[in-house]
């Protein structure tokens, strides 16, 4: 029941983002989100009871389920785009006042002034033209060199699509399109490893995403050189994220999200692999060799799971069958909201 239940917030969860994201793109949506989004005390309360039924058996924890699956990506909609709204009524706010300071005829440095007003209509073109809804597209390479033995790849994004895996005969080269803001690249190394550190990121640190049109585009593809040990550091917002890491040796994967549907697939080419999943309210699915043990340690008090073939060890801690005896290890530490974690060995 319990798991037929887990399945249920799912789906309407999903359904119900995916409908309002594809109500917006069509501009079917006109709704005030500012006054819905000051409800998100309703979603504690709907949860507690949620638990509380839940626990004692209650059919009536059915409802709760269901109202939580709506009200959640509604509520986390809601604040996406009430975001977006306040950024453009800043922007309206400062040219009113500028026009009203011009008008009252305020002292002052008038040349100073005719500078700023060049400068802030200059960098006010720029976001236009970062927010036209044309798709813009960038390569990023990085050459590979004989003494790269281990290499960092840090790789950030906000809301779209993210995809890493296939191999490259450079370290590094990444594609990405986009219709709103840039994308940079940046590689530092060590002096004395010369273990190289990339860092892929969007040129501005808080992009303001525009959906009412439906042209927003923000998708990443990275493919890599399969020679290193690699350590990823990977922070994503809202958005998929597909992240095969079957033909790498990583050692160290860091991945945090928000609302998003994640898959990661990761190698047997380490003996030992650490991976800490950070996550708000994501679905998420790990793929782990059958050949390689693997420990689960889970935190998430409205998390659920579907670990086939895992024991429980207790203490939220899960092993895969015949951990002690293998030789290669994987441990995936997962802290979640509301969240699902699926572990699946291939």
């Amino acid at each position: 029941m319990q798991q037929r239940r887990n399945g249920l917030f799912w789906g309407l969860f999903l359904l119900t983002l995916g409908i309002l994201f594809l109500a917006r793109r069509a501009g079917w949506l006109n709704v005030d989100w500012h006054s819905l989004t000051n409800l998100w005390p309703v979603l504690l309360i709907l949860a507690g009871a949620n638990i509380i039924l839940e626990r004692r058996g209650n059919p009536a924890a059915f409802i709760t389920t269901v109202m939580l699956a709506v009200a959640i990506p509604t509520t986390l909609f809601g604040f996406f785009s009430r975001d977006n709204h306040r950024y453009n009524i800043g922007w309206s706010s400062n040219d009113d006042n500028d026009d009203t300071d011009s008008e009252n005829g305020e002292d002052g440095d008038n040349g100073d002034e005719a500078k700023d007003d060049d400068n802030e209509s200059d960098y006010q073109a720029e976001r236009e033209r970062r927010n036209d809804g044309v798709e813009r597209s960038s390569t990023f390479t990085e050459a590979m060199t004989p003494d790269t033995r281990e290499a960092v790849l840090k790789m950030a994004g906000g809301a779209g699509e993210f995809n890493i895996g296939g191999t490259s005969n450079e370290l590094i080269k990444a594609d990405t399109k986009q219709t709103v803001g840039t994308y940079s690249m940046s590689v530092e190394r060590d002096p004395s490893t010369r273990i190289p550190t990339i860092e892929l990121k969007p040129t501005d640190g808080n992009q303001h995403i525009e959906l009412k049109d439906g042209n927003f585009k923000n998708r990443v593809d990275v493919q890599l050189n399969t020679a290193p040990i690699w350590t990823m550091d990977v922070a994503l917002g809202a958005g998929q994220g597909e992240l095969d890491l079957s033909q790498y040796a990583v050692k160290s994967l860091k991945v945090a999200a928000g609302a998003a549907s994640l898959d990661v697939k990761l190698s047997d080419k380490v003996d030992q692999s650490d991976v800490k999943l950070d996550v708000g309210a994501a679905s998420v699915t790990v793929r782990v060799p059958k050949n390689v043990g693997c420990r689960v340690k889970k935190d998430g008090a409205l998390t659920s799971e579907n670990l086939d073939g895992f024991t429980e060890a207790g203490g939220g801690e899960f092993l895969s069958p015949g951990y002690d005896a293998s030789t290669k290890k994987i441990t995936i530490r997962f802290d979640g909201g509301l969240s699902s974690l699926k572990v699946v060995r291939y």
